[in-house]
């Protein structure tokens, strides 16, 4: 089995309730969604350089984990599974495959983190299996991707009631905090919240301000710390 890997490397967790937790990062190559791209606006995506299919290296499952494992010789970090997109097309079937090995080598040998974090998009399907943990985007209005979100991924989290998933709202302007408010008393939400603001469009003051009168359950604002110690750089 081969997956498009556009890079690994070591650094710690920049964002969610994971942050600050040292961590190697599995990014996948190739994801359909243009977040933030509208007829006046442009694209906000992180990592626009991971976005083409054909941007990544093709990589087997055993270089994956071997690579992993230099970067972690103890089997001490928490791994993530990011992008692109991890769950999309063929790299949804290599992020099982490096879970599923991460996960029964560190139950066997009492290693933390056995479930590897997959921060994905809100448009491909989540899944009960216990060998991951899901950072899931919802796409607001202010992104022109909501229209692409499976709602079906709420009643999974339910179902996985797991204490260490996530849902991520990346906040563009009010109107995208408003509609956060209503998908969460829509779906009854239970798992835990993030509240991101798009750099250069919202203060991230103001949004703190709206999460202090609405109070979501379980809330909480996410700042990227991987941003304000290196800025843009790549791999870190």
């Amino acid at each position: 089995m081969f997956g498009k890997i556009h890079e690994i490397y070591s650094s710690i967790s920049g964002e969610g309730i994971s942050q600050g937790i040292p961590t190697v990062f599995v990014r996948f190559a190739g994801c359909s969604l243009r977040c933030g791209k509208t007829e006046n606006r442009a694209l906000w995506c992180d990592t626009p350089y991971a976005l083409g299919p054909y941007q990544g290296e093709s990589l087997s499952i055993s270089s994956i984990l071997k690579s992993i494992e230099t970067y972690d010789k103890d089997h001490g970090f928490q791994i993530l599974l990011t992008g692109g997109e991890p769950l999309e097309g063929k790299n949804r079937d290599m992020s099982v495959a490096i879970a599923q090995s991460i996960f029964q080598f560190r139950n066997a040998n009492g290693k933390p983190y056995p479930a590897s974090r997959v921060e994905t998009n809100g448009s491909e399907k989540i899944t009960l299996d216990p060998f991951f943990v899901f950072t899931m985007d919802y796409k607001l209005p202010g992104s022109g991707m909501e229209e692409r979100m499976d709602a079906e991924n709420f009643e999974i989290l339910e179902k996985r009631h797991n204490s260490l998933d996530e849902i991520k709202f990346v906040v563009r302007d009010r109107i995208d905090f408003e509609r956060s408010i209503e998908v969460i008393r829509e779906q009854k939400i239970q798992t835990n919240i993030l509240y991101s603001p798009v750099h250069g469009e919202v203060d991230a003051k103001e949004l703190v301000e709206w999460i202090k009168i609405d109070n979501p359950p379980k809330c909480r604002l996410s700042l990227q710390i991987h941003k304000v110690l290196w800025g843009n750089q790549k791999g870190v």
